[in-house]
């Protein structure tokens, strides 16, 4: 029998099979979803986006300028004081709400399909494990 984390690396990678299939039918990559998704809850300047995904700052800004180049996102500078660093507002287009609309629709779908044969109990339980484990995670980190 596999051990615990041996199955999480399995679940992990069939997961992530499954959203790359997902992803590429709306012509985004996992991260720019996730993007995409942060930006639709208000964090829509780069400092708000490193403090909410923890990605270093150039990799932030290739992504972020990927999404405006696939007229997903816009772009608005802010603030004209010559000295101050350039600061930038990320908006949705409407293409990236139709995206983000339709990943989220197909998103539903599959968690809907993994988990129908499931009791609502078996839910709430798995739940509270993978919570519990994200903790013990957390505290070998500190």
């Amino acid at each position: 029998m596999k051990e615990s984390l041996d199955i999480l690396l399995d679940v992990q990678k069939n997961y992530t099979q499954l959203l790359k299939q997902m992803t590429h039918l709306h012509t985004v990559t996992i991260a720019e979803w996730q993007l995409l998704q942060n930006v639709a809850d208000g964090s829509n300047t780069q400092s708000e986006l490193v403090s909410t995904t923890k990605l270093d700052v150039s990799t932030l800004s290739r992504q972020l300028s990927k999404l405006v180049k696939k007229d997903l996102l816009a772009i608005e500078k802010m603030g004209e004081k010559p000295t101050a660093r350039k600061k930038y507002l990320y908006t949705m287009t409407n293409k990236g709400q139709e995206v983000l609309r339709k990943m989220d629709q197909d998103f539903t779908q599959l968690k809907d399909r993994l988990f129908s044969q499931w009791t609502k109990e078996e839910q709430n339980l798995l739940k509270i494990l993978l919570n519990r484990l994200n903790t013990s995670f957390n505290r070998i980190e500190n």
